[in-house]
């Protein structure tokens, strides 16, 4: 392949106006250059592609073959550039962001809304999934944005943006729980525990504070370990045990009073949601839009809910 493309050009313009003078003119350059360029790439192909006469200059039939070649590709390339500008403007793109079922339900739900009511031209795609699996797909490049539980380990990978603070409580149907007071971790390893898997961020967080207050011999061991805290929340309901969740998924429970918060001598302490991203890697616009509206707001109260 040539690699002097300007050849193509200074053809293709040559092809389209008819004459050297016409072409120079579109081109902003002087006529012994257009003839010099079409001249070398004539020599490039060891071909004439035009026919040079006193009215002007017309292809000849090899090169209305290849002008047939260099229009399609310069019509690629303008198509090209008119998606870059879509992108780039936000009418085109795709935005991949991952999320667990927490995050997704109790913040990034509200802020897809409003991304996509801004720019419905944005095609978003949401892969939920744990904590730990949304950051290795972001590692791998599958994912754009992650928006995750924290705490986080150190990761040099990674930058994050602190977003929503949540808390961890403990709950139960009325009456499941008969000593009065603050309980011990110790007291609540005498009831059954209900929790989520091990591969969550929650659960392993939670492990984590029980095991620094809490004797390790008698360390809480759940009954029931489950895929979703909706899960733990109708296991609760039913008096099976006590349930380990994230406050907000509780809320309607609690205030329907069909679960109580199991009051603790040492609750774990609130941590927080995370957008997280690589760092040193270049990022769309619509990634750089979604983080600069969601920082924006990281701040603000929830948006009230209709009824």
């Amino acid at each position: 392949m040539i690699d002097n493309l300007a050849l193509y050009r200074y053809f293709y313009e040559t092809a389209l106006a008819g004459s050297i003078s016409a072409a120079a003119k579109k081109l902003y350059v002087t006529q012994p250059a257009v003839s010099s360029m079409i001249g070398n790439l004539e020599k490039e192909l060891n071909t004439t592609l035009f026919f040079r006469t006193s009215r002007g200059i017309t292809l000849t039939p090899e090169g209305a073959m290849l002008f047939d070649y260099v229009k399609n590709a310069f019509a690629f390339l303008e198509a090209g550039e008119d998606k870059l500008r879509d992108i780039s403007n936000l009418s085109g793109g795709v935005l991949r962001i991952g999320a667990s079922d927490m995050t997704l339900r109790f913040f990034l739900l509200d802020h897809i809304q409003g991304f996509h009511h801004t720019f419905p031209g944005v095609h978003l795609t949401v892969t939920n999934a744990p904590t730990p699996q949304t950051l290795a797909a972001l590692k791998g490049g599958s994912l754009d944005l992650g928006v995750v539980s924290g705490p986080l380990d150190e990761d040099d990978a990674f930058e994050h943006v602190k977003v929503r603070r949540i808390e961890d409580i403990f709950v139960a149907a009325p009456g499941t729980v008969s000593a009065k007071g603050a309980l011990s971790y110790e007291q609540l390893a005498e009831y059954p525990l209900i929790m989520l898997e091990k591969d969550t961020s929650t659960r392993r967080y939670v492990d984590h504070h029980i095991k620094e207050h809490c004797d390790p011999a008698r360390l809480p061991v759940p009954t029931i370990e489950l895929a979703t805290s909706d899960l733990v929340l109708e296991f609760a309901k039913r008096g099976i045990g006590i349930g380990s969740v994230v406050k907000d998924f509780a809320k309607e429970a609690l205030d329907s009073r069909a679960l109580v918060q199991v009051n603790l001598k040492s609750p774990p302490p609130p941590r927080a949601f995370y957008l997280v991203y690589l760092k040193n890697i270049a990022l769309s616009s619509a990634a750089r839009h979604f983080i600069k509206a969601v920082s924006a707001q990281k701040d603000a109260p929830p948006p009230k809910k209709n009824g």
